[in-house]
C-alpha cells in the first residue's frame, strides 16, 4: 500500500512538471515501474476523483495532468479515504493525534485500535513506534491492563499535536480534533474572527502558512481546554526574559492581551498568563505583507544573517549575477519571523514544497546546503525542508529578474523575405527573445559557429541534422500553434538553464 501510494505522488509530481502528454514507456522507464503499474496507478487517482478525471490519457499520446482539476480535487480526495486502507504510518498518526488530544485521560485498547482491524501483534508493534515518536517531545505512551494513555507537560503535547497537523486545510485540522460538528462549527467560527481581528490590528493580511499555524494554536487550545481543562499550572509563570520580550513589544503583547481575554469568555475560564506569551511567539514568527522594512530598522542578528545567506547562494557561479540588494529587502522581511520560528519550535507546513523542488531542483539544493551552513555558524536550530523551499522561491524569483535573455537566430531559405517577416512577428510576441541574426539555410553550420551565444535555432525549413543547437521550424505565417510550440521550447530552455 505505501509503495502504491509513493507510486501516484511519483506519478503526479512527474506530470505537474511536464505540459504535455508523456507516453506510458517514457513513464515507465522515469518511474522504473511497468506500463501497466503506469495503467493502473493512473485509474486508481482517477477513481478517487469526483466526476473529472485528474490524469487524462489518451490512446497513441500517453497521459497529461488536468491541471485544473488536479487543484480542485486534490483536497477532495481526502474525504473518500477508508481507515481500513489506510498505510501504517497512517494508521499510527490517526491514533497518536487521537490520544493527544485527550491526554491524559485513558482509552480502552479495543476502542482505539478497533476500527483498523490488526492484529495483537500489530498493536504491539505500533505501541512501540508511538514510544519512539512520543520521546523526542518527552512524552510518555503509558499502558495497563487494556488502557492506553499519554503523559507529559502540557505544552510538549501542544507542540507535538501541532507537528502532527501534516495538513494545511483549517476544516479538515478541525474535523479530527472535534467529532461534535456543532461544536466544531462553533470554534472554528470563533478562531477565524480572532484572526481576522488580528489582520485587522495590524492591518495586514497574514498569508500562508502562517494563519494555518495560528489557526491550528487557538484551535488546539480550545479543544485542550474542552477535554481536559487548563494543565498549566504556577510553574509556567511567566519568567523575567519573557516579560521582557512582551514588553518591548508592546503592540503584538496587547494584542495577544485582547484574543486571550477574548478566550477567556468564549471559555469561562481564566486562562494562565503564559498563554499570552505562547500567542505571542506564534505572532512574531509569522510574516506580515503590508510592513514595509528600512534597512537601518533591521536588527543586527536578520541583516547578519540574511547577507550570510545571499552570499552563501551567490557563491554558486550560476546564480552569482543575482541582484543582493533588491534580494535582501524581501528576504530580510521572511528571515525575521523564520528566526522567530527556530527559537521557539514552530514548524510550517510547505504545500508547494514537491512542484518547488521539481521546477528548480538545483537551486533548491544550493539553499538547503547554505541552509545548514547557517545553522553551524550562528547554532541555530536545523532549518528544514519546508522553510527550504520558502527561501528558494525568493533566490527563483530573484533569478528570474535577472535572468538574460534567450538568443535565437531565424531561419529561411534566402535570410530575407520570410525570415523579416517572422523577425517581426516572434519580436511582438516575445519581448524577452533576442534575435541575434536572420541567416540563409545554405550558411547555417557558419553562422552557428561564429554565434555560440545562441540558445536555439527557429526555422521555416528543414533543418541539417548535425545542427546540435535546439530548433524548432515553424511556418512563416506564425501560426498560434506555432507560438505555443516556441513558448514550450522557451520555458524547456530557462528550466534547463536554472538546474545547470
Amino acid at each position: 500500500m505505501a509503495m502504491t501510494i509513493e507510486y501516484r505522488q511519483a506519478l503526479i509530481n512527474y506530470l505537474l512538471k511536464h505540459r504535455d502528454f508523456s507516453s506510458g514507456s517514457e513513464l515507465s522507464a522515469v518511474l522504473n515501474v511497468s506500463i501497466k503499474t503506469i495503467s493502473r496507478t493512473a485509474k486508481r487517482i482517477n477513481s478517487q476523483s469526483v466526476n473529472r478525471p485528474i490524469i487524462e490519457s489518451k490512446k497513441g499520446r500517453g497521459y497529461r495532468l488536468n491541471y485544473q482539476n488536479y487543484l480542485e480535487q486534490s483536497t477532495q480526495v481526502k474525504k473518500f479515504v477508508n481507515v481500513s486502507h489506510l498505510t501504517s504510518v497512517e494508521r499510527r498518526a490517526a491514533i497518536l493525534k487521537r490520544l493527544l488530544v485527550a491526554a491524559p485521560q485513558k482509552h480502552q485498547l479495543s476502542s482505539v485500535f478497533g476500527k483498523f482491524y490488526v492484529s495483537d501483534s500489530v498493536i504491539s508493534s505500533d505501541l512501540k513506534i508511538l514510544r519512539k515518536m512520543l520521546h523526542k517531545y518527552n512524552l510518555q505512551l503509558k499502558r495497563r491492563n487494556e488502557y492506553i494513555w499519554i503523559e507529559g507537560k502540557e505544552t510538549e503535547i501542544r507542540r507535538a499535536i501541532n507537528d502532527l497537523l501534516v495538513t494545511d486545510d483549517v476544516i479538515s485540522i478541525s474535523h479530527f480534533l472535534q467529532s461534535n460538528q456543532l461544536i466544531q462549527q462553533q470554534d472554528v467560527s470563533f478562531v477565524m474572527r480572532q484572526l481576522r481581528l488580528i489582520e485587522e490590528q495590524m492591518n495586514s493580511e497574514i498569508p500562508y502558512p502562517y494563519n494555518v499555524n495560528l489557526f491550528s494554536h487557538l484551535y488546539i487550545l480550545i479543544e485542550r481546554y474542552h477535554n481536559v481543562g487548563s494543565l498549566i499550572g504556577k510553574k509556567f509563570e511567566l519568567q523575567l526574559d519573557e516579560k521582557a520580550k512582551l514588553r518591548q513589544h508592546s503592540k503584538e503583547t496587547k494584542l495577544c492581551k485582547e484574543v486571550i481575554c477574548n478566550l477567556n469568555t468564549y471559555l469561562n475560564t481564566q486562562l494562565p498568563k503564559i498563554e499570552i506569551y505562547y500567542l505571542y511567539q506564534y505572532l512574531t514568527s509569522s510574516r506580515v505583507d503590508n510592513i514595509r522594512i528600512d534597512r537601518n530598522e533591521i536588527s543586527k542578528q536578520v541583516r547578519e544573517i540574511t547577507n550570510c545567506l545571499i552570499k552563501k547562494v551567490t557563491e554558486n557561479q550560476q546564480y552569482m549575477h543575482i541582484n543582493n540588494q533588491k534580494l535582501f529587502t524581501s528576504l530580510a522581511k521572511h528571515m525575521k519571523p523564520l528566526l522567530n520560528r527556530l527559537t521557539n519550535n514552530i514548524k510550517v507546513k510547505n504545500n508547494l514544497l514537491e512542484q518547488i523542488k521539481l521546477e528548480y531542483p538545483r537551486l533548491f539544493e544550493v539553499v538547503k546546503n547554505a541552509s545548514a551552513y547557517l545553522t553551524k555558524k550562528y547554532l541555530l536550530n536545523p532549518i528544514d525542508e519546508n522553510e527550504v523551499g520558502f527561501i528558494t522561491v525568493y533566490f527563483a524569483q530573484a533569478a528570474e529578474n535577472m535572468r538574460p535573455p534567450i538568443n535565437i537566430m531565424v531561419v529561411c531559405t534566402t535570410g530575407f523575405g520570410t525570415a523579416q517577416l517572422l523577425r517581426a512577428k516572434i519580436e511582438k510576441r516575445f519581448s524577452e527573445l533576442n534575435i541575434v541574426k536572420l541567416v540563409a539555410g545554405r550558411v547555417l553550420n557558419v553562422e552557428v559557429e561564429k554565434h555560440p551565444e545562441v540558445d536555439l535555432v527557429v526555422s521555416t525549413i528543414k533543418l541539417p541534422s548535425n545542427i546540435e543547437i535546439p530548433n524548432l521550424v515553424v511556418s512563416a505565417m506564425f501560426t498560434m500553434k506555432d507560438q505555443e510550440c516556441l513558448e514550450q521550447e522557451v520555458d524547456h530552455i530557462r528550466r534547463e538553464m536554472m538546474t545547470q
